[in-house]
C-alpha cells in the first residue's frame, strides 16, 4: 500500500512539472506567434546592450594566474619572486651541424652573433643588456677567444680541439671565469677527448624592465620585444652552412597566443560549413520551403550568445583566456541542437495542425520543443556552473562562460530563432519566395514532389526506426555497448595524469622546433629552482642558513653539484680578503658586527672576481641599503620523469624549507617558474574527478525535475555514464592524458552528451502505444533531430582537426569521441533500453491540441476529432477529423484513454452531462476521407497492419467504422488495442 502511495504521489508530482512546463511553453509560443516583430527587436536589443562590455574585455595571458589556484602557496611565492627579484630575460640559439668545432663553423656563430649585438630598436644591445662584472651577458664557446673576429678567424682545427680538451684552458676571456662545455656543446662524440659535437648554443640576457599591461593582461616590456622581434626574425632566416633554432623569453606566451588567435579563419569556414548543412537538413526543395534565412539565423543566434556572454562576462570582471577562444566553436555546437530540436516540433504537427493559426502552430511547437531545450539547456548550464567552482582561475572563468552563453543561448532560441521560424511560416503560407520574399507565387503554384521529400527522414521512418526495434538487433546494440564500455573501462584505468606548458605551442611553431632540439642535445639538464630566505637575519642565523643548505644538499630531487650559493662564496671570500680586518673574528671566522657584514656582502656582490655574478641573489632595503631583506640559493633538480616525480620532487623541497623554523619573522620557501606547471598537475586530477562527480549529480536531478519520472531519468543517466566512461577511456586510447584542456573537455561533454539521450528520453514520455511503438514514434520524431545536432557539433569542430594548436587539436579529438558515442548510447542504446524498460508515458501524451489550451486573443468554435494511430485508423498520428459535433459535443472532453485499465471503463468524463454523447453524429464520407489521406510512409500501429491496407479499403472500411463508433459511444465500451494508442478527442 505504501509502495503504491509512493508511486502515485511520484507520478502527481510527474505530471504537475510537465503540465507546468508545456503550459508555460504553450503560453510564450503563442505569444511569440502574435508579436514575432516585438521578441526579436527585444533579442537585438538585449544583444546591443551586453555586446558594449566588449569593450571591458579583460584578457589574461599570464600562466600563473591562470593555472594555479589563486591562493595557493605558489602563487603567493611567485608574487613574492616577481617584486623582488629581477632576472634577465634569457634569449637562446641553438647551432646544429655535422661538427661545430670546425673554424667554418665558428666562424658563421660569430657572424651571427655579431648580428644579434647589432641589433638597434631606439636602444641598443649595450644599452639593454644584463650585465654580470660590467659585461654584457653572453653564455658561449665564443668566450674562449674572447669573441675577437682576428683570432677565431686564424683558428685551425687542431687549435680548437687542443683549447676544448684542455681543462685549465677553459677560462672565458671576458668573465674570466671557467666555462662548463656540457652546457654549450650537445650530441659530443667522446666525452673524454671531444673532437666534434653536433651543436652549441648561445645565451644572451636582456634587463628585465617588465610592467603589467592591462590591456593585454601579462607583463610587458616594449624594449625587449621590439630587440626580441628582430632577434628571432635573426634566427629563424635560412643558412646554408648550418641549421639555426631560436627561442625569445616571450616566445612561450606569444606564439601559443597566436597558435589559437591564429586559426580563428577556421572559425569562419566552420560556420560556412554548418551554414551549407542546416540549409541543407532544414530545407525542402522548392522555391517557397527552403530555408536559407533560417539557416542564417540559427547561426546569427549562436553569434549573438558569444557577444552577449563575452560582453555580460567582461562588465562583471572575469578574465578571458586563450583557452575562451574556443566558446564560438561550443556554442556553435550546442546551439544549433536546440535549433533542429525545435523546427522538428514545428514540421512534426499534423497536417490539420498546420491548418490554425501561426500562433496557435508556435504554441503546439514550443509546447513540447521548448521542454526538450530546457532539459538540455539546464542540465548543460549546471554541468558548466559546478566546473565554476574550481580552484584553477583558467578552468573557473571558462565554465562561467560558458553557462553564461547557453543561458542567452536559451534565450535567444526561444526569444530570436523562434518568432524568426514564425515570420518564414507566414512566408510559407503566403507562398513567398524563399530566396526574394517580395515576390509572392501564383494560386497555381505546385511544389514539386521531389523538392518536398525529406530523404533523411525517411531513412529514419522506413529504415533505421524499424530496423532497431528487432530483437536480434537489440541483441547486437547490447553486445557492442558491452566491447565499447570494456576497452572504455580498460583505457580509464590506464588514463594518466601529465600536463607540460610546452603542448600551447603550435606544432610547427619555431619554439616548438628549438625545444625539441635542445632536448636532444642537452637532455640531462634539471629544472632551475632556488630556497629563498626572506627576513632572515643572516648575520647572526650562520648556523641555521648552513644547516639548511647542507640538507637541501641530501634531498634525492635534487642535484648536489648545482648549487650556486652566494653565502657560501661569501665566507670562503671573507676568510680569503677580511682575515686581517679588526671586525674579523679569528675563531668564528665570521664579522663581529652587523654592520660589517653588510658592509663586507656590498663589498664582495662589487668585486669582479669575487661575487658579482651573485648580485641577483642579495636583495637590499632600497630605503637604506644597510639591511638585507631577501637572497636566495640556487639550484637544479635531478631529471625528474613524469608529472609524479615532478610533484614528489616539488612537495618534498617545499614541505623541507616551510618546516625549517629561523628566529623572529624570517622564513624560507623553495620556488621555481616550473612549479606552476607542478601545481596544476597536481591539482588537476582531483578537480577533474571533483567536478565530474558533482556535475553527475546535480544532471541527474536535473533530469528528474524535468523528466519528472524516475525510471526515465535513470535510463536517460545511464546513456550519459556509458558516455562518459567510455570517452575517458578513448581518450587514453588517443594519447592524451589528464591535463587542463582535457579536464575542461570531459566537463563540457557531460552536457553534450545529455543533449543527445535527454531528447530521446523527453520524447518517448510524450507519445502512446507499446513500448517498441512508443520507440518507434520516438525516433520517427526526433530521431532525425538528434542525429542532425550531433552532426552538427561534430562539424563545428571538424576543422579544428586541421589547427597546429594544441587546444584546437585536442579539442577536436574529444568532441569527435562524445559526438560518436553520445549519438551512440542516445540514438541506439537508449532507444533499446526503453522498449525494455521504459515507463509508461505522461497523462497528457496523446492529448489533442485543443484540450492543450492554446491561448490567442481569438474565440472559436472547433470540430472536434478524435485521431487514431495506425492501430485504429491514422498510422500520421494526426488530429484527423472524423466526429461532427455540435455545440454540446464541442464540450466533451476525454482524459488519456491509455491510462485505462479494464475494458469495461469508460474515460472520466469532466462535469458535462453523458446524454451529450448520445448527440453525436458520424459521418460515413468523413471518415472515408480521412482514411484516404493515412500516411503510407508511417510504420504500422499495434495490430501490425500496413496503412497501405487501411487506404485501399478506405470505401468498405468506412462504414463499419461509423457503426463501431456509434456502439462504442453507446455502449461505452472501447477496444484494449485504443487504449494503448493515442486516442483524440
Amino acid at each position: 500500500m505504501t509502495v503504491q502511495k509512493s508511486e502515485n504521489c511520484c507520478k502527481h508530482i510527474s505530471n504537475a512539472v510537465i503540465s507546468t512546463f508545456e503550459k508555460l511553453f504553450s503560453r510564450i509560443g503563442s505569444f511569440i506567434g502574435r508579436y514575432p516583430s516585438v521578441c526579436i527587436v527585444i533579442s537585438i536589443a538585449v544583444t546591443i546592450i551586453f555586446g558594449t562590455g566588449l569593450l571591458l574585455i579583460n584578457e589574461e595571458n599570464r600562466r600563473e594566474k591562470l593555472w594555479i589556484p589563486s591562493e595557493s602557496d605558489n602563487q603567493n611565492y611567485f608574487d613574492y619572486v616577481s617584486n623582488n627579484y629581477k632576472d634577465p630575460f634569457y634569449e637562446l640559439l641553438v647551432f646544429e651541424n655535422k661538427n661545430m668545432l670546425t673554424p667554418e663553423s665558428l666562424k658563421a656563430m660569430l657572424k651571427i652573433d655579431e648580428e644579434v649585438k647589432a641589433i638597434n630598436v631606439g636602444k641598443s644591445w649595450e644599452s639593454i643588456c644584463a650585465r654580470f662584472g660590467g659585461d654584457c651577458y653572453v653564455s658561449s664557446i665564443l668566450e674562449l677567444w674572447g669573441f675577437n673576429r682576428t683570432v677565431i678567424e686564424s683558428l685551425t682545427q687542431e687549435d680548437i680541439i687542443k683549447k676544448i680538451n684542455n681543462e685549465s684552458d677553459l677560462i672565458s676571456l671576458v668573465t674570466q671565469r671557467t666555462l662548463k662545455l656540457s652546457s654549450l656543446l650537445g650530441g659530443v662524440d667522446n666525452e673524454t677527448y671531444i673532437t666534434g659535437a653536433k651543436a652549441s648554443r648561445v645565451i644572451y640576457g636582456l634587463t628585465d624592465n617588465k610592467e603589467f599591461d592591462e590591456s593585454e593582461g601579462r607583463q610587458v616590456d616594449r624594449d625587449a620585444e621590439d630587440w626580441e622581434t628582430e632577434f628571432i626574425e635573426i634566427g629563424t632566416s635560412d643558412y646554408e652552412d648550418m641549421n639555426v633554432y631560436v627561442l625569445a623569453y616571450t616566445s612561450f606566451d606569444t606564439e601559443s597566443a597566436n597558435a589559437i588567435n591564429g586559426d580563428l579563419m577556421i572559425l569562419v569556414f566552420g560556420y560556412a560549413l554548418l551554414l551549407v548543412y542546416i540549409i541543407i537538413m532544414l530545407s525542402k526543395f522548392t522555391l517557397v520551403e527552403h530555408r536559407v534565412y533560417i539557416a542564417i539565423c540559427g547561426v546569427a543566434t549562436v553569434g549573438f550568445s558569444i557577444v552577449v556572454a563575452i560582453g555580460f562576462c567582461s562588465m562583471i570582471g572575469l578574465i578571458y583566456t586563450p583557452v575562451h577562444s574556443v566558446l564560438p566553436f561550443l556554442l556553435l555546437g550546442i546551439g544549433v541542437d536546440d535549433m533542429f530540436v525545435i523546427v522538428q516540433s514545428w514540421d512534426n504537427l499534423s497536417k490539420d495542425e498546420k491548418k490554425m493559426s501561426i500562433p496557435e502552430q508556435c504554441s503546439l511547437a514550443l509546447k513540447h520543443a521548448g521542454v526538450a531545450v530546457t532539459v538540455t539547456s539546464v542540465t548543460d548550464i549546471s554541468a558548466f556552473l559546478i566546473g565554476a567552482t574550481t580552484i584553477l582561475p583558467a578552468l573557473r572563468s571558462f565554465c562561467v562562460f560558458c553557462g553564461i552563453g547557453i543561458i542567452f543561448l536559451f534565450f535567444f532560441s526561444i526569444m530570436f530563432f523562434t518568432p524568426m521560424l514564425c515570420l518564414d511560416m507566414r512566408r510559407v503560407n503566403n507562398k513567398r519566395d524563399a530566396c526574394c520574399c517580395c515576390y509572392q507565387h501564383g494560386d497555381d503554384y505546385k511544389p514539386s514532389e521531389c523538392g518536398q521529400k525529406n530523404r533523411f527522414q525517411i531513412v529514419f521512418d522506413e529504415i533505421y526506426s524499424p530496423l532497431l526495434i528487432k530483437t536480434p538487433v537489440k541483441i547486437v546494440v547490447v553486445i557492442i555497448t558491452a566491447v565499447l564500455l570494456g576497452f572504455g573501462i580498460w583505457g580509464f584505468i590506464d588514463l594518466e595524469q601529465f600536463f607540460n606548458f610546452r603542448w600551447f605551442l603550435p606544432s610547427d611553431s619555431y619554439a616548438t622546433y628549438v625545444l625539441e632540439v635542445n632536448d636532444i642535445y642537452y637532455p640531462e639538464n634539471g629544472v632551475p629552482s632556488a630556497i629563498y630566505l626572506n627576513n632572515v637575519d643572516l648575520f647572526s642565523e650562520r648556523s641555521a642558513v648552513n644547516t639548511l643548505y647542507n640538507d637541501a644538499i641530501n634531498n634525492k630531487f635534487i642535484d648536489s653539484n648545482s648549487f650556486s650559493n652566494w653565502y657560501e662564496e661569501f665566507e670562503q671570500w671573507i676568510q680569503t680578503n677580511k682575515w686581517n680586518e679588526q671586525e674579523y673574528n679569528n675563531e668564528t671566522m665570521w664579522p663581529d658586527t652587523h654592520e660589517a657584514f653588510v658592509l663586507w656582502v656590498n663589498e664582495f656582490l662589487l668585486d669582479p672576481t669575487g661575487g658579482d655574478t651573485f648580485k641577483a641573489d642579495v636583495i637590499f632595503d632600497n630605503s637604506t641599503s644597510l639591511e638585507i631583506i631577501s637572497s636566495r640559493i640556487s639550484f637544479a633538480h635531478i631529471v625528474l620523469k613524469g608529472s609524479t616525480e615532478e610533484v614528489d620532487a616539488m612537495d618534498s623541497i617545499q614541505e623541507f624549507t616551510a618546516n625549517f623554523e629561523f628566529e623572529g619573522d624570517g622564513y624560507a620557501f623553495a620556488f621555481s617558474e616550473n612549479y606552476i606547471q607542478y601545481e596544476s598537475n597536481k591539482v588537476i586530477q582531483e578537480e577533474l574527478f571533483r567536478n565530474l562527480g558533482l556535475a553527475c549529480v546535480c544532471v541527474f536531478l536535473i533530469i528528474l525535475l524535468l523528466l519528472a519520472n524516475l525510471k526515465a531519468c535513470l535510463l536517460v543517466f545511464l546513456a550519459v555514464m556509458l558516455t562518459l566512461v567510455d570517452l575517458a577511456g578513448f581518450v587514453h586510447h588517443w594519447g592524451l592524458t589528464i591535463d587542463v584542456v582535457v579536464t575542461i573537455q570531459l566537463i563540457l561533454s557531460i552536457g553534450i552528451a545529455v543533449d543527445y539521450a535527454a531528447h530521446i528520453g523527453h520524447m518517448f514520455m510524450t507519445v502512446t502505444g507499446t513500448r517498441n511503438d512508443r520507440v518507434l514514434k520516438t525516433l520517427q520524431n526526433i530521431g532525425s533531430a538528434v542525429f542532425n545536432g550531433g552532426f552538427s557539433t561534430f562539424l563545428a569542430f571538424a576543422l579544428l582537426s586541421l589547427s597546429t594548436s594544441y587546444v584546437f587539436r585536442t579539442f577536436f579529438k574529444i568532441f569527435l569521441l562524445v559526438v560518436i558515442f553520445g549519438l551512440f548510447h542516445g540514438l541506439v542504446l537508449l532507444p533499446v533500453l526503453l522498449s525494455w524498460f521504459g515507463p509508461e508515458p505522461y497523462p497528457s501524451a496523446g492529448e489533442s491540441p485543443d484540450s492543450v489550451g492554446v491561448e490567442n486573443n481569438v474565440t472559436e468554435t472547433r470540430t472536434r476529432s478524435v485521431g487514431v494511430n495506425s492501430s485504429g485508423l491514422n498510422g500520421n498520428n494526426d488530429s484527423s477529423i472524423i466526429i461532427e459535433a455540435n455545440n454540446l459535443a464541442d464540450k466533451a472532453q476525454f482524459d488519456n484513454p491509455a491510462s485505462v485499465k479494464n475494458d469495461l471503463d469508460i474515460p472520466n468524463l469532466p462535469e458535462y452531462p453523458i446524454d451529450c454523447l448520445s448527440k453525436l453524429e458520424f459521418n460515413q464520407e468523413v471518415i472515408e476521407k480521412h482514411i484516404n489521406e493515412i500516411d503510407s510512409h508511417k510504420a504500422s500501429g499495434n495490430d501490425g497492419l500496413s496503412n497501405i491496407v487501411f487506404t485501399l479499403a478506405a470505401k468498405p472500411l468506412a462504414f463499419p467504422c461509423k457503426i463501431l463508433f456509434e456502439r462504442c459511444i453507446s455502449e461505452k465500451r472501447f477496444p484494449i488495442k485504443w487504449k494503448q494508442a493515442n486516442v483524440y478527442l
